[in-house]
């Protein structure tokens, strides 16, 4: 084993709460958080019930002051960014469940209903491009969500909720262990409805999975899951209000659309296992198949079936009297799209079969100078080959496209102490074009598409001071060549690159006897850098971004729960010459309540009861501008009761 090895925190006092030790999955290399050379926030069960989160996605929003945009009522259809990237901003934002990619290979998001925030054990969110161990969909940062209890004995869970917009739901989870402990499983079903605050904006989801996890004295292990997820919803679309921004308020809870639906079908299952040749030398191999039916506006099909394949060797040995480890691997995925498209109010569209296969080389060292003092690097080379056989109603042919891209990093991270981190990095990232940035079930392809490029330049630290306050602050500066842009009702590389500084910082409190408490802040200033519209905003990017959030325990068993939640205003959709005003900013207060005794009678149960936008605010988090502006009010105020019972 490393001698480097670092203890993230020391147990605290009984007076304070005790900061574990988290190894951070989402890294790919079994490291703490003080080990890794980027800003990251990890969460586990206490802090995810202390959000006051009604569902996965909102739980990302109020703790990890992530931006979502919502285009709908339905949590799955969710769009989440980070580091100040506008459209499409999800596909740079790597989600795992359990270590399983999330992302889809077209322009759609990621199904957070697969994971039901009542099922997440752990959460843990990388900040900043994570190209070289985890591909292009990571050139923002990377979110990984933990299902699997770690933990020895079985266990069970009940939960109900109901809400006002007639929302109700359910949960139910059991997870344990047999053949003396060394074979863990887990079941869980979930159930959601709502009407939802637009008209036709309501939505049903359901999701089931389970799973099997063996492991071994030498800290070896396999597991496999399966899963499933289905959710059905209404598509308001945006509401056309002309040159006027206010004049969508007083039809904040009208559509435009109220015949337009969409339903999605998941299912699949994931395999991975980790075997120790050594206590040097570590074997990871991971395999994933799911099958995503999908369906909308009563002409749009699609079938897309998702192969994974990553195979990675890890080797920690002495090199030139240093302590190092070294990572080696090799990735491949293969999405088969089946897209058909014909609208009869119009006579357009066409047919899409279409293939990516794409595969990647990864590697990277990292070297130990001194105790806490470390240099890395790596480099990653990725190749995408996409074939398509489109029908449109004139023109039949065959088209292939083969794309690629390098990314590599290099840097240092230094913990003079074991409360103290300090790093500097330098990355080469790059993003490849979605499947349907390419093709389309409306037109012709797209084929001279190219990938996004850029560098990363970030410098940070982590400074747990004083008892139960932790610090975290980051400064970024990022140039991107060829973003991909929606841009003349097409998906087309920017017509000159585009920078973007920022930082984010943090400031937690945890002190188990009183509870916690907590500001984050989020400055990114995203601009195109050349061109036609140098010095103009990127479309869709709030300026700032701060959330504050506390619990406080008026009795052992009671707590009160608040926050607010900051968003500066941002350009529309398309408006790349800023000529078209802006979205404005807005703030929202939340508050709640939990009561959960330990004894007696009510002993194992939670009650609970949110209240989401107190002032009923009305605001959009989302907005469109083609030559008119387009909106999509946010939602109103909203409540959630909730009760559950652990056993």
């Amino acid at each position: 084993m490393l001698s480097m090895t670092l203890a993230a925190v020391v147990a605290a006092t009984n007076a304070a709460a005790r900061l574990p030790t988290v190894i951070v999955e989402a890294s790919r290399l079994d490291r703490a958080d003080a080990e890794i050379a980027a800003h990251v926030e990890w969460f586990e069960r206490a802090d995810i019930e202390a959000a006051g989160a009604a569902d996965t996605v909102e739980f990302l929003e109020k703790r990890a002051n992530l931006f979502v945009r919502r285009l709908n009522a339905n949590p799955a259809a969710a769009q989440l960014s980070m580091r100040g990237y506008g459209a499409n901003g999800f596909g740079r934002v790597k989600v795992l469940v359990d270590g399983e990619t999330l992302n889809n290979p077209e322009m759609t998001p990621q199904d957070l209903l697969r994971v039901p925030l009542a099922s997440i054990q752990k959460a843990e969110v990388l900040y900043g491009p994570q190209t070289v161990l985890h591909g292009g969909d990571a050139s923002a940062g990377v979110i990984n969500l933990v299902s699997e209890d770690p933990e020895d004995g079985c266990r069970g869970e009940l939960e109900a909720h109901v809400g006002n917009l007639g929302r109700v739901g359910s949960h139910a989870g059991v997870r344990g262990a047999l053949a003396a402990e060394r074979l863990a499983y887990f079941a869980s079903f979930d159930f959601d409805r709502a009407d939802g605050w637009r008209d036709n904006s309501a939505y049903e989801l359901w999701s089931a999975k389970g799973g099997l996890k063996r492991r071994f004295a030498d800290e070896g292990w396999w597991s496999i899951r399966c899963f499933y997820a289905n959710s059905r919803y209404g598509l308001p679309g945006g509401l056309h209000c002309g040159d006027g921004y206010g004049s969508w308020k007083p039809r904040a809870r009208t559509a435009e659309d109220l015949v337009s639906h969409a339903r999605s079908d998941v299912f699949g299952f994931a395999f991975s296992a980790r075997g120790y040749f050594d206590d040097e030398n570590c074997l990871a191999a991971e395999f994933a198949y799911r099958n995503r039916h999908a369906r909308a506006y009563g002409y749009l099909d699609s079938r897309v079936n998702s192969f994974d394949y990553r195979l990675q060797y890890t080797c920690t040995a002495r090199l030139a009297d240093f302590d190092s480890e070294a990572a080696f691997g090799v990735e491949f995925r293969h999405d088969l799209v089946d897209a058909r498209g014909y609208d009869p109010a119009t006579a357009f569209g066409g047919d899409n079969d279409f293939g990516r296969l794409s595969s990647a080389l990864f590697a990277r060292e990292e070297l130990w100078l001194l105790d806490g003092l470390s240099l890395f690097a790596g480099a990653r080379a990725e190749w995408l080959n996409i074939r398509d056989r489109y029908d449109l109603r004139y023109e039949r042919g065959i088209t292939t496209a083969a794309k690629s891209a390098v990314a590599g990093e290099a840097g240092v991270n230094w913990c003079p102490r074991e409360e103290l981190k300090l790093f500097a990095r330098w990355t080469r990232f790059y993003h490849a074009p979605l499947a349907d940035e390419l093709y389309s079930a409306y037109g012709l392809p797209n084929l001279q598409l190219e990938p996004e490029a850029g560098h990363n330049f970030e410098v940070g630290g982590d400074w747990r001071f004083a008892e139960g306050f932790d610090l975290r602050l980051t400064g970024y500066h990022s140039r991107l060549e060829d973003e991909i842009m929606y841009l003349n009702y097409a998906n087309r590389n920017a017509p000159a690159p585009t920078r973007r500084t920022g930082c984010e910082a943090a400031l937690v409190w945890k002190y188990e006897r009183y509870g916690s408490a907590g500001i984050l802040y989020s400055l990114v200033d995203a601009r195109f850098a050349d061109g036609e519209y140098r010095g103009n905003e990127v479309p869709m990017v709030p300026r700032q971004r701060v959330r504050v959030f506390g619990e406080y325990r008026l009795l052992k068993a009671l707590s009160v729960l608040g926050g607010y939640r900051l968003v500066d205003r941002q350009r529309y959709g398309s408006d790349f010459a800023n000529a078209g005003g802006t979205l404005s900013a807005y703030g929202v207060f939340d508050v709640g309540v939990r009561y959960r005794p330990d004894t007696g009678p009510l002993a194992g149960f939670t009650f609970a009861f949110t209240l989401d936008n107190l002032l009923d605010h009305r605001y959009c988090d989302y907005g469109e501008y083609f030559g008119g502006h387009y909106v999509y009010p946010a939602a109103g105020r909203t409540f959630l009761a909730s009760i559950r019972w652990e056993f």
